[in-house]
């Protein structure tokens, strides 16, 4: 993010030295890390926040795709060969026929 060296840092340190002086200076450090681990925290929190959203919003996607597919029995019915389909008058008269030989047997 920051593209910051040993050397620039080493100059901060020197400068934050001469300013603060060396009775404050560890206190200082100490005050700054903790704003810093703060803001670590928060952006982390930030971060998590917006992947747990767009996590959501891709579940609600998946849910959302199966409607733009055609209806799975459309594709099964495409696959499987077609089978004729019978009347049920056809079935009434080979019933019928199946009757007539039976009486015929007796």
């Amino acid at each position: 993010m920051f593209d910051i060296g040993f050397w620039e840092l080493l100059i901060i340190a020197v400068v934050a030295l001469i300013v603060i002086g060396p009775e404050k200076l560890p206190r200082v450090v100490r005050v700054c890390g903790l704003w810093i681990g703060r803001a670590n925290a928060s952006l982390q929190a930030v971060k998590n926040d917006i992947a747990k959203e767009l996590r959501a919003e891709e579940i609600k996607q998946a849910f959302k795709k199966p409607d733009d597919l055609p209806d799975l029995n459309e594709i099964i019915d495409i696959d499987e060969p077609v089978k004729p389909e019978s009347n049920p008058s056809d079935n009434a008269e080979d019933n019928s026929a199946e009757k007539k030989q039976a009486d015929d047997g007796k």
